[in-house]
Formats: C-alpha cells, structure tokens, sequence
C-alpha cells in the first residue's frame, strides 16, 4: 500500500508542477510591474510598410520609465509590443512613439557574436569591422527618433483593441557617421567566416 501511495503521490507532484509551467503561475513578473495590456503599432512611411524598424514608446508617466516598452516592424510594418523585452503588451497610458530604422551600404555590417562568445569570434567580429569598408544611413526622420521632438503619440488601455497606426511621411538618407566604418589601410575585408573575399 505504501508503494502505491508514494506512486500516487509522485504523479501527483509530476501533474502540479506541469500545470504550474504550462499556465504561468510559476512565472513571477518583477516586483512593482505594472499590468500590461496587448498591443501593436504598425509603422509606415509614404504609405508603404516600414519593416525592420525599432519602436520604442516613452511613457509621459514618469513612474513607468523603468519598464521599457518596444518592438520591431515585421514586413508589414507591425511590431507586437513588449515589456522590459520579455512580457507580452505594455501597460496603461500615454506614450511618445520612437522609430529608427537604419540601412547599410557597401560590405555586410558584421554582426557581433553575443555574449558567450569565443574570443576567436570576437576577433573575427573585430576585425571585420576594422577592414570594412561600409555606410550605415538613417531612414527615419530625425524628428521622429527622440521622444522630445516625435509628434507621434498613443494611449494604451486596459480594454479595447490597442491596436495603433502611424505614418512617417518621406524616408530621409542620412549618414551615421559614428556607425560606418572606410578602412584606413589596405586590407581587404575579411568577413567573419575568416576568408578575404
């Protein structure tokens, strides 16, 4: 009877714990975040779908700065919101909309390797940006890239659809010079694979 009452016992403690990682409760959100609410926002420029854009809402409350909401444009332009990068939706009020988007032209923008990276790929990350010789250019309108001068703007919820639409008027090409690199000596670009093209 034992034998029984601990299998029982076993495959009880097996199908709580499941439950409990399945529907979320063993998932705690940090201490003092707000409820958020689902939402989008989809961004166009001229009309047409903006996608790869980075949208960042900047809350007027000041209590909620501490709880970052954004996303990125998909190809038709619609970035599911986030908070803090992992919960679903952002919380309740008003909000500046930031949108930056940036374009490369010339060899690949090389992408750094993350964290737990090998120092072989840091050294491969580093020396592509050292040999490349590419532009990076601003698509957006500077006025639409900080949340002092954006006239874009959306109220978050607690009920309704929350789904929003901005347009952004004519795409700009405007060089980030601190983001492009010419190199300066004769190397050829070496890719991050480690072979010179």
């Amino acid at each position: 009877m034992r034998k029984i009452d601990q299998t029982w016992r076993g495959t009880v403690g097996v199908a709580v714990t499941m439950t409990l990682l399945f529907t979320g409760c063993g998932d705690s959100r940090p201490e003092g975040m707000p409820d958020t609410y689902p939402a989008s926002i989809t961004i166009t420029q001229a009309g047409a779908p903006l996608a790869d854009a980075t949208v960042v809402l900047y809350p007027e409350d000041s209590t909620l700065t501490r709880w970052p909401v954004g996303g990125t444009t998909d190809e038709q332009g619609t970035a599911t919101l986030m908070t803090s990068t992992q919960y679903e939706g952002a919380p309740a009020g008003k909000f500046k909309v930031i949108v930056s988007k940036s374009v490369t032209e010339g060899d690949p923008y090389p992408k750094h390797p993350g964290q737990g990276a090998t120092r072989e790929e840091i050294n491969d990350y580093d020396r592509a940006l050292k040999t490349g010789k590419f532009e990076v250019f601003k698509v957006v309108a500077e006025e639409y890239r900080t949340a002092g001068t954006t006239p874009l703007s959306v109220e978050v919820a607690s009920s309704g659809d929350n789904m929003f639409s901005e347009d952004l008027g004519d795409a700009v090409k405007e060089i980030d010079v601190q983001a492009s690199a010419t190199s300066k000596g004769d190397e050829s670009y070496v890719p991050m694979d480690g072979t010179a093209e």
